[in-house]
């Protein structure tokens, strides 16, 4: 057999593994059955407990699991092995929301290329179930590395004010004002499903934080519409959106950030960044480049930012002294800048 048949043919064999590891993950976290066989079963006890279900089925991710080294085996009796714990243990910290994405808009999305590519038919939409809940929830799997650098950059550069651009639930706000007594915050969240979670989440702060539902596009009249001055941020935040607008959206919003800024306020933009080279042993450029072909396949989206443009988008709107941090793994960049006193006068 010819080398490169070879080559493709393991290529396919891994791809298989790795979707079979997908749809089995995501079938476990949404039948509950990583937390279920915590306790050791059997099938005959899995099918007396659940009598609807379809046993052949069952039988068969059962035996999935056991191969994707998901549960071990013993006697016919199938438990959840450590890594398995781990997905029971931190489904609710963004992953059954990631897994989900993955599997059931990511896997749709891209089965349709052929057609996209071709422009047989029109860009997809994100849909309600994406802008309502999967992406803010899913976001929670990148806490971990973000929030430890957030809080260290904070207490070095003593924040008392931020703004929050796209706040989503309102986590980065309520973990800060958690941290720092004295810190006040104000996030605006354009989807109102999102923006209501968050506005319960911030209700024990008794008002030093507060979040709006606003379109963050339409900044420049947000004093306007809430009948009230709010000052200037010493940090405005875009946490994961900055791909949600065209370029010259950006440089509008980039623009009208400037006047929210303290003399020396800073705006940081958290993103998945393409073309990226991997870090350590990780091939994190290959999530983050699919990434950004999945939004490509949707209505308004141009894909992921390469580091470049964000350094671009900064100069082209008068920011200063860019400082880059490269979140662990790779797949995350977290870009902060100063907005010039000139520029910043110009938008008064």
């Amino acid at each position: 057999m010819d080398v490169s048949m070879l080559a493709l043919l393991s290529k396919t064999t891994n791809l298989m593994e790795h979707l079979g590891f997908l749809w089995v993950l995501q079938t476990g976290m949404e039948l509950n059955l990583w937390a279920e066989l915590e306790t050791p079963a059997n099938l005959a006890e899995l099918t007396a407990r659940h009598p609807d279900w379809d046993a052949v089925l069952l039988e068969h991710w059962l035996e999935q699991a056991f191969c994707q080294e998901l549960l071990s085996k013993k006697d016919g009796y199938y438990q959840t092995n450590k890594l398995a714990k781990a997905v029971n243990k931190y489904k609710n910290y963004g992953l059954e929301a990631l897994y989900k994405e993955l599997m059931e808009h990511w896997c749709t999305g891209f089965a349709e290329l052929p057609r996209l590519i071709t422009r047989q038919r029109e860009k997809l939409n994100l849909g309600s179930e994406m802008e309502e809940e999967l992406i803010s929830k899913a976001s929670l799997a990148s806490e971990p590395f973000v929030w430890p650098f957030l809080r260290t950059k904070c207490q070095r550069e003593n924040w008392k004010r931020v703004l929050d651009l796209g706040c989503g639930e309102g986590r980065y706000l309520t973990k800060l004002a958690d941290e720092f007594p004295q810190l006040q915050g104000i996030g605006l969240e354009m989807n109102p499903a999102v923006a209501s979670r968050a506005q319960e989440r911030v209700k024990k702060f008794g008002g030093r934080i507060q979040i709006f539902c606003r379109d963050i596009l339409l900044l420049e009249n947000l004093e306007e519409e809430l009948g009230e001055e709010l000052g200037v941020f010493d940090l405005c935040l875009m946490n994961n959106s900055v791909y949600y607008f065209g370029k010259e959206q950006q440089i509008q919003l980039l623009n009208n950030i400037k006047r929210f800024l303290a003399p020396e306020g800073q705006l940081g933009i958290l993103t998945a960044v393409r073309k990226g080279a991997p870090v350590r042993i990780f091939k994190t450029h290959v999530p983050q480049n699919l990434m950004s072909f999945f939004l490509a396949c949707h209505q308004g989206f141009q894909g992921l930012p390469t580091q470049q443009d964000i350094e671009d988008l900064f100069k082209l709107t008068g920011y200063k002294d860019v400082n880059i941090s490269v979140m662990p793994l790779g797949t995350s960049h977290y870009f902060f800048a100063k907005g010039s006193v000139e520029s910043r006068e110009m938008t008064r």
